[in-house]
């Protein structure tokens, strides 16, 4: 079998080297060891999606599935989607975590801005956040928030990793890669904290209701004042975590909900209807919480539009796949 590298292989490789360049810092952070990590606890999302397909192909007598999970071929290519997928969240997270050692300069007063422009001179946040400010709710989306994207991340990496269809799953790969690592530029681009952190008045007197998510800022706002310790050459007592990067635009939640909804709306009708959920509730959980501006959300949706848009019409696809397909 030759070995042919594909886009979601070489993109986060380009980029990595990329932001090695720019940051000239790894910001105390072992690549090797964080891509070995993110690989390992990736494996068993693979693993879970194929014993869940058996199980229906079983029950539905069909030996299709059973017959594309013998070929040994499938299994390199699945190692390699896992692999490469770990490759990019710890690109992704490099390129988040060393957004204010290149950028420290925050747009975030400009965002609110625009948010009351788009609101016609109201802040949307302040706007949802007095809306569900009933503690029951907002102790709703404290917990759900978080689980929300847990689980929709566990689901669409399971159903992709073990979709029959080499073309589909290669193509979704494609375009999460694109999604993910060119969200984490216009982290670059356009910095900024969220208004959680740069109107924390708003949502402090919230914080019996919120007590999840602001436990979890805390966490992440600790982790970014340690990247600008580190930088300083200032002695940190704590190591510094690639996933708790801190950036608001674009909202890549709300794009990943979006980007995963727009491929099943072609692939699974159920799946469609729970991730056009998930887009709902990421978009307003996020305001709710203050992890993002409403432009966020909005500029999360066009760029995971766009990385799937692309990715269909690279990959040709003119028609959709059945389970047994390996087209």
């Amino acid at each position: 079998m030759r070995l042919r590298l594909h886009f979601f292989e070489i993109f986060p490789i380009v980029n990595l080297v990329a932001i090695a360049l720019v940051a000239r810092t790894q910001a105390g952070v072992s690549m090797i060891g964080m891509i070995v990590v993110f690989t390992a606890a990736l494996l068993p999302y693979a693993a879970f999606g194929v014993l869940v397909r058996a199980f229906i192909a079983a029950m539905r007598k069909d030996r299709a599935y059973f017959a594309i999970i013998r070929d040994w071929r499938y299994h390199v290519e699945t190692v390699r989607l896992v692999f490469a997928t770990g490759l990019m969240i710890v690109t992704y997270g490099w390129i988040k975590l060393t957004v204010p050692i290149v950028r420290p300069h925050l747009f975030d007063q400009q965002l609110w801005d625009l948010d009351r422009v788009l609101f016609f001179g109201f802040s949307p946040n302040v706007f949802f956040l007095e809306l569900f400010s009933a503690p029951a709710m907002l102790r709703a989306i404290d917990i759900s928030y978080a689980a929300i994207f847990g689980i929709s991340l566990a689901l669409a990496l399971a159903y992709f990793f073990s979709h029959p269809s080499r073309r589909v799953r290669i193509a979704f790969a494609n375009g999460n890669a694109a999604m993910w690592i060119t969200g984490a530029w216009l982290y670059m681009l356009l910095p900024s904290v969220g208004p959680a952190y740069r109107f924390p008045d708003l949502w402090f007197p919230y914080a019996a209701a919120l007590q999840k998510t602001q436990i979890l800022q805390a966490v992440l706002m600790k982790n970014y004042l340690n990247v600008h310790r580190w930088s300083q050459g200032i002695q940190i007592q704590e190591p510094i975590r690639i996933v708790y990067g801190i950036a608001a635009f674009p909202s890549l939640h709300v794009a990943f909900q979006t980007y995963v909804f727009l491929w099943l709306r072609r692939l699974w009708t159920w799946g469609e209807v729970l991730f056009g959920f998930f887009v709902v509730a990421i978009f307003l959980g996020s305001l709710v919480t203050g992890w993002h501006y409403v432009i966020d959300g909005l500029a999360g949706i066009l760029l995971a539009w766009a990385c799937y848009a692309a990715t269909w019409r690279a990959s040709q696809m003119k028609r959709w796949f059945s389970l047994s397909s390996r087209a």
